[in-house]
């Protein structure tokens, strides 16, 4: 027995540790190199990376800062990402046990009886091990890496919840703002069409304007108050979407601005010089750990066409009086034994089985690279962006000073009986409407840096 027992643990140690898994190797790139094709003179500072930059420092303003804050204390799609994460980790300790062997304690006793009036008591008490696969193809290993990396790649897809969260808290709030600054603009304007309605429906009776005039200043009236009116719901309906990204019962203790300001975000966000930033990307290294579990599982599926061995053992005491069941020293007993189990028939199952396991694997080189085919796209996007949002914004300044004097050259023309009315509801209408795009403009510039620092994979580091 000893003889055995030796020969069958050095075939474990000289066999173990053998995988049939595919050396893994990572897909080729699908994207360009840099960012040259949307990104204009590109330079040294732009080496840096922006998921090394902390979220605290790229808001700048304290009320983004409580906002981002809240919703990552909050946010029930988080939660829900961080118990996924515990969830894969505990599946991959289960598998990660199976390369050990089980132990386990008993202890019995029996009382029998014979229709002679004979009895006998057997007591027992010992360790035992189960059944232990001898790992030889590395079946089990491989199982133990799909489950690996499966929770690594939960991990990442838990980070890629957080970078989004970040994102999407941050643009709800500017979105909120700058709704904010409109409905302000809006009761302004309302306000000062009512003025002028007023001045219009003196000079009516007065017999200096006419009922065309006043109709027309009435329209711009009732135009004004149809802004306001809407306004005031989207305020309300994107209160209620911030409500929920917060994952809060309100908005009590969340300061509200004023208006957009430009140093609530940092500018300038290092991008790098090449593509190779984004292979740091929590859903590109999620992608990734797919793929090396999809590796994993054709190991597993190739060892199945493979003999398992498992070995059993016990050692323990029997004895039919309790209080020598320890003490003697012929009541103790061990034994240990092989097993083997050789796939003969299975109607090629396992044939079928590694075929999917092949294709599993194809499917997520096609996921890997589609994963980085969008994140080059995101990036380039905003770049694309960043280039013209700037300038756009700077000439949108300059419309909205033209169209101020263009409003009061009008209204002084119109009091002064040198010009009609509909001059001035012309202006009026211009002037209202560039203001309005000046803020949107100046919210999507905020929210092009933001969705930049995201696409980066910044957003980690508090």
């Amino acid at each position: 027995m000893k003889r055995i027992a030796t020969v069958v643990l050095a075939g474990v140690l000289m066999m173990s540790g053998c995988s049939l898994a595919p050396t893994y190797k990572r897909p080729d790139s699908v994207t360009a190199e840099d960012w040259s094709s949307v990104q204009e003179g590109a330079s040294q500072a732009d080496q840096g990376l922006a998921r090394d930059i902390p979220w605290r420092s790229f808001f700048q303003s304290p009320a983004l800062q409580q906002v981002v804050e809240t919703a990552l204390a909050n946010n029930r799609d988080l939660k829900t990402a961080a118990l996924n994460v515990q969830k894969t980790q505990a599946l991959y300790r289960i598998e990660r046990s199976k390369l050990l062997p089980e132990i386990t304690a008993a202890g019995s006793g029996e009382y029998q009886k014979d229709f002679g009036g004979n009895t006998v008591e057997t007591y027992k008490a010992g360790l035992a091990m189960p059944s232990y696969e001898i790992d030889l193809f590395g079946r089990v290993d491989n199982l133990s890496q799909v489950a690996l990396n499966t929770y690594l790649s939960t991990e990442e897809a838990r980070k890629s919840v957080t970078i989004s969260l970040i994102a999407q808290s941050a643009n709800a709030y500017l979105q909120l703002t700058s709704d904010m600054e409109t409905l302000t603009l809006s009761k302004e304007s309302l306000e000062t069409r009512r003025q002028t309605y007023e001045l219009v429906d003196k000079s009516y009776q007065n017999g200096v304007a006419t009922r065309q005039d006043l109709s027309q200043a009435r329209i711009a009236l009732e135009s004004a108050r149809v802004n306001t009116v809407l306004y005031t719901r989207l305020v309300q309906l994107d209160k209620n979407a911030l409500v929920v990204i917060l994952g809060t019962r309100n908005l009590e203790g969340i300061p509200m601005a004023a208006n957009l300001e430009k140093s609530a975000v940092m500018d300038g966000i290092p991008v790098g010089l090449s593509s190779e930033v984004l292979l740091s990307r929590p859903d590109i290294l999620q992608a990734e750990f797919s793929l090396k579990a999809a590796g994993a599982n054709i190991g597993a599926a190739r060892a199945a066409f493979y003999p398992r061995i498992a070995l059993t053992g016990s050692l323990g005491y029997s004895s039919t009086d309790l209080g020598d069941l320890f003490s003697s020293s012929d009541a103790g007993a061990w034994g240990l034994g092989p097993s083997i189990s050789i796939p003969i028939f299975n109607g090629g199952r396992n044939k079928a089985l590694l075929k999917a396991a092949k294709i599993d694997q194809e499917i997520a080189v096609v996921n890997y690279e589609k994963t980085l085919q969008v994140a080059f796209k995101e990036v380039a996007d905003a770049l694309a962006a960043r280039e013209t949002l700037g300038r756009q914004l700077e000439a949108q300044g300059m419309l909205v000073q033209a169209s101020q004097e263009a409003y009061d050259l009008s209204l002084m023309r119109y009091t002064e009986g040198v010009d009609s009315f509909l001059s001035v509801l012309d202006a009026q209408r211009s002037l209202f409407a560039s203001q309005t795009t000046q803020i949107d403009l100046q919210r999507q510039e905020l929210a092009n840096r933001v969705s930049l620092y995201k696409v980066l994979g910044g957003g980690l580091e508090g």
